[in-house]
Protein backbone atom coordinates (compact mmCIF):
# COMPACT_ATOMS: atom_id res chain seq x y z
CA UNK A 1 0.00 0.00 0.00
CA UNK A 2 1.00 3.55 -0.63
CA UNK A 3 1.88 5.74 2.39
CA UNK A 4 -0.54 8.36 1.08
CA UNK A 5 -3.41 6.09 2.07
CA UNK A 6 -2.88 6.75 5.75
CA UNK A 7 -3.24 9.83 7.88
CA UNK A 8 -1.07 9.43 10.93
CA UNK A 9 -1.80 11.77 13.78
CA UNK A 10 0.79 12.40 16.49
CA UNK A 11 -1.18 11.67 19.65
CA UNK A 12 1.63 12.99 21.83
CA UNK A 13 1.23 16.55 20.53
CA UNK A 14 -1.77 18.29 22.09
CA UNK A 15 -4.27 19.78 19.67
CA UNK A 16 -5.11 23.45 19.92
CA UNK A 17 -8.50 23.44 21.63
CA UNK A 18 -8.95 27.19 21.12
CA UNK A 19 -8.59 26.96 17.34
CA UNK A 20 -11.02 24.05 17.12
CA UNK A 21 -13.58 25.74 19.39
CA UNK A 22 -13.37 29.03 17.47
CA UNK A 23 -13.98 27.35 14.12
CA UNK A 24 -16.74 25.21 15.66
CA UNK A 25 -18.41 28.38 17.00
CA UNK A 26 -18.30 30.04 13.57
CA UNK A 27 -19.64 26.88 11.93
CA UNK A 28 -22.51 26.72 14.45
CA UNK A 29 -23.31 30.41 13.90
CA UNK A 30 -23.52 29.85 10.13
CA UNK A 31 -25.67 26.75 10.66
CA UNK A 32 -27.99 28.70 12.95
CA UNK A 33 -28.21 31.62 10.51
CA UNK A 34 -29.32 29.14 7.85
CA UNK A 35 -31.99 27.62 10.10
CA UNK A 36 -33.43 31.03 10.98
CA UNK A 37 -33.24 32.32 7.40
CA UNK A 38 -35.14 29.25 6.20
CA UNK A 39 -37.77 29.53 8.95
CA UNK A 40 -38.47 33.27 8.63
CA UNK A 41 -37.61 33.74 4.94
CA UNK A 42 -35.54 36.76 5.99
CA UNK A 43 -31.76 36.94 6.03
CA UNK A 44 -29.83 36.17 9.20
CA UNK A 45 -26.04 36.15 9.02
CA UNK A 46 -23.06 35.66 11.27
CA UNK A 47 -21.83 38.92 12.80
CA UNK A 48 -18.25 39.58 11.79
CA UNK A 49 -16.07 39.31 14.87
CA UNK A 50 -19.03 38.20 16.96
CA UNK A 51 -18.35 38.09 20.66
CA UNK A 52 -15.35 40.40 20.64
CA UNK A 53 -16.40 43.73 19.26
CA UNK A 54 -18.59 45.63 21.72
CA UNK A 55 -15.89 48.25 22.26
CA UNK A 56 -15.87 48.77 18.49
CA UNK A 57 -19.63 49.34 18.14
CA UNK A 58 -20.54 50.84 21.51
CA UNK A 59 -20.35 54.39 20.17
CA UNK A 60 -22.48 53.70 17.08
CA UNK A 61 -26.10 54.84 16.67
CA UNK A 62 -28.92 52.60 17.90
CA UNK A 63 -29.78 51.04 14.52
CA UNK A 64 -26.13 49.97 14.09
CA UNK A 65 -25.98 48.55 17.64
CA UNK A 66 -29.20 46.65 16.97
CA UNK A 67 -27.61 45.05 13.92
CA UNK A 68 -24.14 44.37 15.30
CA UNK A 69 -24.89 43.27 18.87
CA UNK A 70 -25.00 39.53 19.41
CA UNK A 71 -23.63 36.64 17.40
CA UNK A 72 -26.02 37.01 14.46
CA UNK A 73 -27.07 40.00 12.39
CA UNK A 74 -30.84 39.76 12.44
CA UNK A 75 -33.40 41.29 10.09
CA UNK A 76 -35.02 44.57 10.99
CA UNK A 77 -37.72 44.21 13.63
CA UNK A 78 -36.40 40.94 15.09
CA UNK A 79 -37.10 41.19 18.82
CA UNK A 80 -34.17 39.16 20.16
CA UNK A 81 -30.44 39.51 20.47
CA UNK A 82 -28.92 36.08 19.85
CA UNK A 83 -26.04 34.50 21.70
CA UNK A 84 -25.05 31.35 19.82
CA UNK A 85 -23.22 28.57 21.62
CA UNK A 86 -21.79 25.52 19.91
CA UNK A 87 -20.31 22.56 21.71
CA UNK A 88 -19.76 22.78 25.45
CA UNK A 89 -20.42 19.06 25.46
CA UNK A 90 -18.96 18.73 28.94
CA UNK A 91 -21.77 20.81 30.46
CA UNK A 92 -24.00 18.49 32.43
CA UNK A 93 -27.30 20.18 33.27
CA UNK A 94 -27.77 17.75 36.15
CA UNK A 95 -25.11 19.67 38.05
CA UNK A 96 -27.23 22.85 37.72
CA UNK A 97 -29.61 21.46 40.34
CA UNK A 98 -27.01 21.97 43.04
CA UNK A 99 -26.08 25.65 43.14
CA UNK A 100 -26.54 26.44 39.45
CA UNK A 101 -24.01 26.08 36.67
CA UNK A 102 -21.18 28.59 36.23
CA UNK A 103 -20.82 28.26 32.43
CA UNK A 104 -24.56 28.42 31.75
CA UNK A 105 -24.74 31.47 34.04
CA UNK A 106 -21.96 33.08 31.96
CA UNK A 107 -23.95 32.47 28.75
CA UNK A 108 -26.98 34.11 30.32
CA UNK A 109 -25.00 37.05 31.71
CA UNK A 110 -23.41 37.68 28.31
CA UNK A 111 -26.72 37.72 26.44
CA UNK A 112 -28.35 39.82 29.18
CA UNK A 113 -25.60 42.44 28.86
CA UNK A 114 -26.01 42.47 25.07
CA UNK A 115 -29.80 42.78 25.36
CA UNK A 116 -29.48 45.82 27.61
CA UNK A 117 -27.11 47.49 25.15
CA UNK A 118 -29.52 47.24 22.23
CA UNK A 119 -32.85 47.06 24.08
CA UNK A 120 -33.82 43.66 22.70
CA UNK A 121 -34.92 40.45 24.41
CA UNK A 122 -32.15 37.96 25.22
CA UNK A 123 -32.01 34.45 23.77
CA UNK A 124 -29.25 31.85 23.89
CA UNK A 125 -29.31 29.23 21.14
CA UNK A 126 -27.10 26.28 22.04
CA UNK A 127 -26.17 23.13 20.18
CA UNK A 128 -24.12 20.34 21.66
CA UNK A 129 -22.54 17.84 19.28
CA UNK A 130 -25.03 15.28 17.95
CA UNK A 131 -27.87 16.91 19.95
CA UNK A 132 -30.72 19.19 18.87
CA UNK A 133 -30.56 22.97 19.20
CA UNK A 134 -31.87 24.38 22.49
CA UNK A 135 -33.30 27.84 23.09
CA UNK A 136 -32.90 29.55 26.45
CA UNK A 137 -35.09 32.58 27.05
CA UNK A 138 -36.58 34.51 29.92
CA UNK A 139 -39.48 32.56 31.40
CA UNK A 140 -41.74 35.63 31.32
CA UNK A 141 -41.48 35.65 27.49
CA UNK A 142 -43.19 32.25 27.36
CA UNK A 143 -46.09 32.63 29.82
CA UNK A 144 -48.67 32.53 27.01
CA UNK A 145 -47.24 29.37 25.46
CA UNK A 146 -47.00 25.77 26.50
CA UNK A 147 -44.38 23.27 25.49
CA UNK A 148 -44.57 19.54 26.04
CA UNK A 149 -40.95 19.53 27.17
CA UNK A 150 -39.17 22.38 28.89
CA UNK A 151 -36.79 23.02 31.74
CA UNK A 152 -36.81 26.04 34.01
CA UNK A 153 -33.47 27.37 35.22
CA UNK A 154 -33.63 30.36 37.56
CA UNK A 155 -35.79 32.88 35.65
CA UNK A 156 -35.03 31.27 32.28
CA UNK A 157 -36.73 28.47 30.35
CA UNK A 158 -35.00 25.97 28.07
CA UNK A 159 -36.96 24.49 25.15
CA UNK A 160 -36.07 22.74 21.91
CA UNK A 161 -35.43 25.34 19.20
CA UNK A 162 -37.55 23.32 16.77
CA UNK A 163 -40.51 23.71 19.13
CA UNK A 164 -39.90 27.42 19.67
CA UNK A 165 -39.75 28.04 15.91
CA UNK A 166 -43.30 26.68 15.59
CA UNK A 167 -44.58 29.86 17.24
CA UNK A 168 -46.09 32.58 15.07
CA UNK A 169 -43.80 35.22 13.56
CA UNK A 170 -45.39 37.85 15.82
CA UNK A 171 -43.57 36.29 18.78
CA UNK A 172 -40.20 36.98 17.13
CA UNK A 173 -40.78 40.36 15.45
CA UNK A 174 -41.95 43.76 16.63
Amino acid sequence: MDNDDYIIEDILVPKSKKKNSASKGKRRERELAGILTKRFKKTFSRSIGSGNRWSQVGHLPKHAKDTLTGDLCCPEGFSFVIESKGGYDDIDLNSAFVGGHREVDEFLEQVTDDSKRCDKKPIVLWKKNRKPWLAILKTNELVDFSFEYKMDYRDWTIVALDDLLKLEDAFFFV
